[in-house]
């Protein structure tokens, strides 16, 4: 079932009334209500203030997807204190670094081992990708 942008703000609202919400965010009833009721995407600027209030990733308000690995380093990352929304995309930026520091620090035997688990987990995924 696909998830639609009403779906994602309704996660994002942790069972919050709707209308409370938006007043917490800094939207005006009236246009939220159009936005809730309507299915309607936000403007630009409503979008921003959903991101900011939330820290999820516009890309995840807008489409529902998560940022691809390589993006990672290409974004600003929007830091909340407890993070709910774009939690993949903090967890694939903590990866990655993990992976950096790594390279850095390690003899070639060991990243050797590295790369091979790694290339061990990542072929079964790209065959069964092919199939789908």
């Amino acid at each position: 079932m696909k998830q639609s942008f009403k779906d994602r703000l309704y996660l994002l609202m942790k069972g919050e009334k709707p209308y409370t919400w938006a007043r917490k965010v800094g939207i005006e009833k009236g246009l939220f209500q159009y936005y809730w009721q309507k299915e309607k995407i936000p403007t630009y600027e409503n979008l921003l203030k959903i991101q900011r209030y939330t820290g999820c990733s516009l890309d995840w308000l807008l489409t529902g997807k998560a940022v691809a690995i390589d993006q990672i380093e290409n974004l600003p990352m929007v830091k909340e204190t407890n993070p709910v929304y774009g939690q993949m995309n903090l967890r694939r930026a903590e990866s990655l670094e993990k992976v950096k520091k790594l390279y850095a620090s390690r003899a070639t035997k060991d990243i050797d081992l590295f790369e091979g688990i790694l290339t061990k987990f990542v072929e079964p995924a790209k065959k069964g990708a092919k199939k789908n």
